[in-house]
């Protein structure tokens, strides 16, 4: 039987320095007070981009590499 690994997602709260594991369940729940439709900003994730909020930044957790922006 094959195992696939759901996504991991970063979350950095502007005035914070470091960057936090989240669940994607805490991801939809931000992006949902936020965005009125959220897959795009899921697919801009997905894409490598960070999408930010008046709160904090999310994105996708890299497995092994190193984000581009850093």
């Amino acid at each position: 039987m094959s195992m696939y690994a759901m996504p991991l997602y970063e979350v950095k709260c502007h005035e914070a320095d470091e960057w936090m594991e989240i669940s994607d369940l805490e991801l939809m729940d931000q992006l949902y007070r936020t965005y009125k439709k959220v897959t795009p900003a899921i697919k801009e994730m997905i894409m490598g981009k960070e999408v930010k909020t008046p709160y904090a930044v999310y994105r996708l957790k890299l497995k092994g590499g190193e984000h581009g922006g850093e």
